[in-house]
């Protein structure tokens, strides 16, 4: 896996929690189960980016597409 295909600085992720960490008080969290990764993504541009397959989102104003891992969740769970 390819860290900077799957997220960038500023993403809203899903994950889940699978260790409280050490004693710096880090969490270790994961990504791997498919309804887990990027929820919220904005392109350079600052618009909301548009998942177009569940490894590619596309920025609606300048049609860029960036990888990401888009979590697979529900619509109805979504808000805008």
């Amino acid at each position: 896996v390819e860290i900077y295909k799957s997220f960038r600085p500023g993403d809203i992720v899903l994950a889940k929690v699978i260790s409280l960490g050490d004693a710096q008080s880090n969490y270790l969290l994961t990504t791997a189960e498919n309804e887990l990764g990027v929820v919220v993504a904005h392109s350079e541009s600052g618009v909301q980016m548009v998942p177009i397959s569940w490894c590619e989102m596309q920025c609606p104003k300048t049609h860029i597409k960036e990888f990401r891992k888009v979590a697979r969740v529900q619509p109805e769970f979504l808000q805008t």
